[in-house]
């Protein structure tokens, strides 16, 4: 059967051409310098089609695409298909196999949800896209502005793929369509899922431009494919939770949520932890965190280090993991934005304990645990109820590959140093959530773990405690740098040496303390000159830039007020001005 006809036919030079060059009869009856007139303008255009090499593609043409063998369902390296649908963006091919399998009912509803796939990515997924990410390569390799989608049976839960080589000559690799495309499983067009498969592989391509034509450089998996997670939200396909991928992908994490972050072996429960991290990334930072790295040099976790270095937040990756760990098991807004989802839907996550240990009365008390990078993981362990009154717990572990975090039933995390000793919980229990930070580039299908050996004692040292030690106003230090910081309510801000003396103060007056109590500080850098109404950022080439915005938006982009320091003029007017900050 012939397909039908779904568009009309797009005109091209060629078609200009063509009825110039032809003798036509009414061409006798111009005068003689028209006709040569035309033909040197037939001539011109002719040399411009060639230069160009734009062929716009027809209804019914036919081409045989290179495919993946290990995602095509029978194992094809190659495969004939159809153009069933020319939009304003995209051309959407079928395998000719699968074409062939239809009978004419079948056939009629095929033709009416293509229209319907071709328009949604015309009229959705391909604007909210690009305005989101940028562009992809266009005109590219083809020197053809619209996108090459095609559609063919891909093996059980593979709804989609995308290969960069595509995007490449015959002169640089073989097996190349030599064409910007995507292709998706026609088996998912009666599913509804067509659309989100192509949201998330139309990310790909987009990333494909941004990172490896303009910036020479190639994504980590885990975040390129957490982009593509995303880009269903942006395509607006999570809006109806009870039905959407996001939903699945919840439970998929709640139900195993121990996946290591970076390690990508391709299954589900990868998809599962990026679709998360990249959730709570965007609720805490803001969609720039995805976008701004995107058009970065740097990649992956380099990438988001650069992005937070750059909006002076203090907190670098680690950190930031950390906290969503602690959000997974603990999704309560108070006391802190920083450990729940602003995504109401999100806000029923709460993960199981990974291990439940019940501490014995004898020192130490070893732990032995195998972790992979950046792997989540949450160990529980209850106080002896026969400890010694008045002893505290010493946490000790002798890798540096580890970074330990500490939490417990009062609501807040903090890094723990090693060897840091605590104050017996109240609750009578607590939380450590080891990560393996060896790796931070890199990673590949298979990461080997690393062993953590801990150690948990009672001990009758005793520590320099946030509550009783430190008071507001009070300059602190930690071990390993001479940086001081000034300390109001719970958080933290650098005086550099200069500022120090504007309020008639010195490094000796400050106290040290362990990294646990320096941890347990929220980092800022706001301040705003005790004459003043104006809040201004101070950044660390020793400028400062004013929230130019009104105190609602201050609120709603999740900034805390408590945060703002309020300093003398002196302090103030040090700072030399920078540029305005508005979001």
């Amino acid at each position: 059967m012939q397909p039908m006809s779904l568009f009309s036919h797009v005109t091209t030079n060629n078609d200009i051409i063509k009825l110039i060059l032809e003798r036509k009869p009414y061409m006798n009856h111009l005068s003689k310098y028209i006709r040569i007139f035309l033909i040197i303008v037939a001539v011109f255009l002719l040399s411009q089609s060639n230069a160009n090499s734009v062929w716009a593609d027809t209804i019914g043409e036919r081409h045989t695409f290179f495919v993946d063998s290990s995602y095509d369902v029978t194992g094809r390296t190659s495969i004939p298909a159809t153009l069933e649908y020319v939009g304003v963006h995209s051309y959407f091919y079928v395998d000719d196999l699968y074409l062939s399998s239809l009978n004419s009912r079948e056939r009629a509803i095929f033709n009416q949800q293509i229209i319907a796939s071709a328009q949604e990515f015309d009229d959705n997924i391909y604007p909210k896209g690009t305005a989101f990410w940028g562009s992809e390569t266009n005109p590219g390799i083809d020197n053809d502005p619209k996108v090459t989608i095609l559609l063919e049976r891909l093996t059980t839960g593979t709804g989609g793929y995308f290969d960069s080589a595509n995007g490449y000559s015959k002169s640089q690799t073989d097996f190349t369509n030599q064409r910007e495309m995507i292709t998706a499983n026609i088996s998912s067009l009666n599913t509804g899922y067509l659309k989100i498969f192509l949201a998330h592989e139309f990310q790909h391509l987009i990333s494909a431009n941004q990172k490896e034509i303009l910036r020479n450089v190639f994504e980590d998996t885990w975040l390129n494919e957490l982009r593509s997670q995303y880009a269903i939200t942006v395509a607006g396909y999570n809006d109806d939770f009870q039905n959407s991928d996001l939903l699945q992908r919840a439970q998929t994490f709640v139900n195993n949520p121990t996946d290591s972050l970076t390690e990508w072996p391709n299954t589900n429960l990868d998809y599962a932890s990026v679709t998360l991290f990249g959730q709570y990334l965007v609720d805490r930072f803001g969609p720039g965190i995805l976008q701004d790295t995107l058009r970065s040099p740097f990649v992956g976790i380099n990438s988001i280090d650069k992005y937070l270095s750059d909006h002076q937040n203090l907190e670098r990756f680690n950190d930031v993991f950390a906290d969503w760990e602690w959000t997974n098991y603990f999704d309560n807004c108070i006391p802190d934005i920083r450990y729940c989802y602003v995504n109401q839907n999100l806000q029923a996550i709460h993960v199981s304990l990974t291990d439940n240990e019940q501490l014995t009365s004898n020192n130490p008390n070893p732990y032995v645990y195998l972790l992979k990078p950046w792997q989540s993981s949450w160990y529980q362990f209850k106080i002896d109820p026969s400890a010694p009154a008045g002893q505290n717990i010493k946490i000790s572990w002798p890798s540096s590959v580890f970074q330990v975090y500490y939490a417990d039933a009062s609501g807040a995390e903090r890094r723990l140093g090693n060897g840091d000793v605590i104050t017996l919980p109240p609750a009578g229990s607590f939380i450590l959530m080891p990560i393996n930070s060896s790796k931070t580039s890199s990673f590949g299908a298979s990461e080997a773990s690393t062993q953590l050996s801990l150690s948990i004692e009672y001990t009758t040292q005793t520590l320099t405690s946030l509550v009783t030690t430190v008071s507001d106003g009070s300059l602190i230090m930690h071990a390993g740098t001479p940086d001081i910081y000034v300390v109001t309510g719970t958080y933290k801000r650098y005086l550099a040496p200069d500022v120090l003396k504007f309020y008639g103060l010195d490094a000796s007056q400050a106290v040290m303390v362990t990294e646990a109590v320096f941890q347990s500080y929220m980092p800022a850098n706001y301040i705003r000159a005790v004459d003043e109404k104006k809040v201004y950022a101070v950044w660390p080439d020793g400028t400062k830039h004013w929230l130019n915005m009104t105190a609602q938006h201050f609120t709603d982009s999740y900034r805390d007020w408590n945060s703002v320091f309020i300093v003398n003029s002196l302090e103030s007017n040090f700072y030399k001005i920078g540029s305005d900050i508005t979001q």
